[in-house]
């Protein structure tokens, strides 16, 4: 019964939007993916009444987009190509990406070598701990390579060749970055910007294609984290050929099951009355500071879970239902996480309705910042069924920080000259 439940709720999705990267795709995706155990094996009999109230969810969710859809100012027109990429960007796209080269050769000599890192991927969180800054640095080339990509979209160029290669150069650097970084989710997760930036900008993405990449993204996802885990017991780089384990990672699809079977398996009583949804704000305060600050969601059930054989290596991220009953208990804190849920979506739909009505009437960086802003909270309200909320609203906070950094650093003008080369450029454009 849940599983055509779900069926008719991903078909009310896709005849109320046809547009494949609206905030209910991403919701309907991970409520798919994520809880794929509820049809495997059977569950308690609680977390088959939160999964059903996360498919009503979702079906108000494709009700209030479409609402949206049908309002006058909704379009799906990507902008026209006018635009005349200013000749400085290039210079400044490839000096800010100095700063997280440089941050990443530093965390390799503190590390100890490429070696050490490899081996340490796996317990980053402990090893890298007190290295906040240091690895906020190294995130920034995920935005500087989506804003470069994303202006080469939505531009006209003198150039078109020189501008790609040396994109394709960025995206290597990028490339390596990210896989010294160990995350599944800051490669994957470009890649998704990427597919979402497309969408916006060049023309919208079908249905088929988008499925299929979305397929790769997951088996990507499966085998990059069978590696990381891998990497951990090497004992130098020349073992690769004797790692151990499965060839492909399959815990993602139990994520938004496991939070809920550790939370109803036995009693909780150490509610934290909120503290944990306070943590995205206390979580920037230093623990030299702030030695007692609140701990997340994550910390706090994995320690539940795992009592006195915590160590802190791993964290498991407990959905924003099981959050809030670690806050406030069975009763109160389902119906708190229910309705946080619920104002997300409405927060993401509205936002939506807002970009969808202006990015084909903006051009240039206004563009491009308002997509890739709303490639970030499209996934939001999808990413609380099973993340942390610390992780995934924390985590918004420090993109557009770094988001907004890089457009304006790219607003600057850095030399007088690059001011008069653009007004001839705009005005030859005119001329045309």
């Amino acid at each position: 019964m849940i599983f055509i439940l779900l069926l008719i709720a991903l078909g009310l999705c896709f005849a109320s939007n046809r547009d494949v990267f609206s905030p209910g795709k991403f919701y309907h995706a991970y409520l798919l993916i994520f809880f794929v155990d509820i049809f495997l094996s059977e569950q308690l009999g609680y977390i088959y009444v939160i999964y059903l109230g996360f498919i009503f969810g979702g079906m108000l969710f494709s009700m209030l987009e479409a609402s949206v859809v049908s309002s006058r100012q909704f379009s799906r027109i990507p902008p026209k190509r006018s635009w005349i990429v200013p000749p400085h960007f290039t210079l400044v796209l490839w000096l800010l990406s100095v700063v997280p080269l440089l941050s990443q050769l530093y965390l390799i000599h503190c590390t100890g070598g490429f070696a050490s890192l490899a081996r340490v991927i796996s317990h980053r969180v402990v090893e890298w701990r007190g290295m906040g800054a240091l690895l906020m640095l190294i995130t920034l080339i995920s935005p500087i390579n989506v804003v470069y990509f994303a202006i080469g979209l939505i531009s006209i160029k003198r150039r078109a060749g020189v501008w790609w290669a040396l994109y394709v150069a960025h995206l290597l650097l990028f490339a390596v970055i990210a896989a010294l970084q160990g995350s599944r989710g800051f490669i994957l997760g470009q890649v998704l910007l990427m597919m979402v930036a497309v969408n916006y900008l060049r023309g919208p993405i079908k249905l088929r294609s988008a499925f299929i990449g979305g397929a790769v993204l997951l088996v990507s996802a499966a085998l990059l984290g069978a590696i990381r885990n891998n990497l951990t017991a090497l004992h130098d780089l020349d073992s690769l050929k004797d790692m151990r384990g499965g060839i492909v990672n399959l815990k993602m699809f139990s994520y938004g099951i496991d939070p809920l079977n550790t939370i109803f398996a036995d009693d909780f009583s150490e509610f934290q009355y909120g503290k944990t949804f306070l943590t995205p704000l206390t979580n920037y305060v230093p623990r030299q500071i702030w030695p007692e600050k609140f701990e997340s969601g994550g910390v706090v059930l994995t320690k539940f879970w795992l009592g006195y054989d915590y160590t802190g290596l791993t964290h498991m991220s407990p959905g924003i239902v099981a959050e809030s009953i670690l806050n406030f208990g069975y009763p109160v804190g389902i119906l708190w996480g229910f309705s946080m849920l619920a104002l997300v979506i409405l927060l993401s739909v509205r936002f939506y309705g807002y970009a969808s009505a202006y990015i084909h009437r903006s051009s240039g960086l206004t563009c491009v910042y308002l997509v890739l802003i709303y490639a970030s909270v499209a996934q939001i309200p999808g990413s609380l069924l099973f993340g942390e909320f610390q992780n995934h609203v924390g985590g918004l906070l420090i993109r557009l920080v770094l988001l907004s950094a890089v457009i304006l650093a790219l607003r600057l003008r850095i030399h007088p000259r690059f001011a008069h080369i653009e007004r001839q450029d705009v005005m030859s454009s005119k001329c045309m």
